[in-house]
């Protein structure tokens, strides 16, 4: 069975106004057109069995590897430094770190290298998103009348179990989990909506806040009346940043009268900086772990360990990412540019390194292309692994080797085993 996107029924079952009517009314998903152009189809790319299981299984090995390397953030001071955390976002982790607040989902997004082998090119360990599409997108694909394959994807319905779990704090009088999201942002709110939806149908309450709603009142973080005993975030860790109530949060997460997820202690996961910390800490790590880094895990180094002119004149073998970087935006593929305006692009982000900034070089991937209803396309596998178990995929495809916003996302199916 070849990896490939396939027709579901109809060349465009999205045209059913009664399909399509599902994708904002059931599914939340109030983004699905970007410029006028689609960004969502029920098409879906099918995973041989044997793929799909080299995914599943890559994605859990990087992450536990990579939760290794940049544990070393939280007992090692110069080592944490390196990683640029702003004073507020390293309080926050700490925090998580050293109540044992732990709990994560990540998203590690996958290429399919030309030689066949999943490469990691980053994690999304801090608020990882796709929810609406893993579910929806599958479930629509069905209804177009696609019968092939398995679903593999039941990352929501693990999620809210562990939410649901998280918040039964032993001895402990009952309280909510608060889905944290940029209220000024219906794309934000898709996310944390579905959850509280799936949450409140088993029976766990569940609230949606803003970020600076919680605070912390006579030993309880507290949104209005209502006790907080999980927060749920789609809300970067970097953007809490000098709000009021951050002491407050630092202090119910430390005494474990909150639990987070994913934890802030995974703030030194979410950096693109952590895959530079993987090479140069190569050489120290176990066996296991340093096959992982080289079967899935490109080169990847501190900006400022590679020349100018080795940038410049290598342009085609490099991808400069800023480490917090979110949604593909400051990720500059050097295949992609021109000499002149590559050139420019080192120059402007070298000059954004020595003023303080968090970069790294990573090498380029070069891509199989698989086949699809519009052509010859390359795949983003983001692999979802909950607690360090793969519970699914959110899938975007491209005509580059750039993924951000508008990429085309897909369902995923995989042969039935």
């Amino acid at each position: 069975m070849p990896i490939e996107v396939r027709l579901a029924g109809s060349p465009d079952p999205l045209s059913d106004p009664a399909l399509a009517g599902q994708l904002s009314q059931r599914y939340l998903i109030f983004d699905a057109y970007l410029a006028g152009v689609r960004r969502v189809e029920v098409h879906p790319l099918m995973l041989p069995l044997a793929m799909h299981e080299a995914a599943a299984h890559a994605a859990e090995r990087v992450v536990a590897t990579m939760g290794r390397v940049t544990a070393r953030a939280h007992l090692d001071p110069a080592e944490r430094a390196r990683y640029g955390l702003s004073e507020d976002s390293a309080r926050l982790a700490a925090a998580s770190h050293e109540s044992g607040d732990h709990a994560s989902l990540m998203r590690v997004d996958l290429l399919l290298s030309e030689n066949g082998e999943w490469q990691a090119c980053e994690i999304n360990a801090d608020c990882p998103g796709g929810h609406n599409e893993s579910v929806g997108l599958p479930q629509l694909a069905r209804e177009a009348g696609f019968r092939d394959g398995d679903d593999p994807t039941h990352m929501l319905e693990s999620l809210a179990d562990r939410l649901t779990a998280l918040a039964e704090l032993p001895g402990q009088p009952p309280g909510v989990v608060a889905l944290v999201y940029a209220t000024a942002y219906a794309e934000d709110l898709q996310v944390c909506a579905i959850v509280q939806r799936i949450l409140q149908r088993r029976g766990t309450r569940a609230i949606l806040v803003s970020p600076m709603a919680p605070r912390f009142d006579t030993g309880e973080l507290r949104v209005g009346a209502e006790i907080v005993r999980v927060l749920y975030r789609y809300f970067p860790t970097e953007y809490m940043d000098g709000n009021p109530n951050v002491d407050g949060i630092c202090q119910a997460v430390r005494t474990g009268r909150v639990r987070t997820l994913s934890s802030f202690a995974h703030m030194y996961t979410q950096s693109k900086y952590a895959f530079a910390r993987a090479w140069a800490h190569e050489p120290t790590l176990d066996a296991a772990d340093r096959a992982v880094i080289r079967q899935h895990v490109p080169q990847s180094f501190d900006l400022a360990a590679i020349s100018r002119e080795r940038l410049v004149a290598e342009r085609a073998e490099w991808v400069l990412k800023r480490a917090y970087g979110r949604v593909g935006d400051e990720v500059f593929v050097g295949s992609l540019f021109d000499d002149d305006e590559w050139t420019s692009t080192v120059d402007a982000v070298s000059s954004m390194r020595e003023s303080g900034e968090s970069w790294i070089a990573q090498r380029f991937v070069r891509q199989r292309a698989v086949p699809t209803p519009w052509g010859d396309r390359f795949v983003t596998l983001g692999a979802y692994v909950l607690d360090g178990r793969f519970v699914g995929y959110f899938t975007r495809i491209t005509p580059e080797s750039h993924v951000s916003h508008g990429a085309l996302c897909v369902p995923v199916f995989t042969e039935a085993a």
